[in-house]
């Protein structure tokens, strides 16, 4: 898969999720190799770690805060995790 077409596939995945289509972007990987894979995940990583930096600083805040707020969101979804 190159550049483009990864790109492609996880501006993809991305609307699906948006849509709350999970099964349609899960549908979207299902035929891709283990590689593949591993290139939109990062990809999904860097989209979502941009987003939340921007986010922070239009709030005044910076990396920090970001890192702050997405360990926060960890934790509490691990504890309504562990309370079901």
């Amino acid at each position: 898969m190159d550049a483009f077409e990864c790109d492609r596939t996880t501006m993809a995945i991305v609307a699906a999720a948006l849509g709350d289509d999970g099964e349609g972007a899960a549908a979207l990987l299902e035929p891709l190799e283990t590689r593949d894979v591993c290139r939109v995940a990062v990809r999904l990583a860097a989209m979502a770690a941009h987003a939340l930096v921007a986010v922070a600083e239009e709030g005044g805040g910076g990396r920090e805060e970001a890192l702050a707020h997405w360990q926060a969101c960890i934790i509490a979804h691990e504890s309504r995790q562990t309370e079901e």
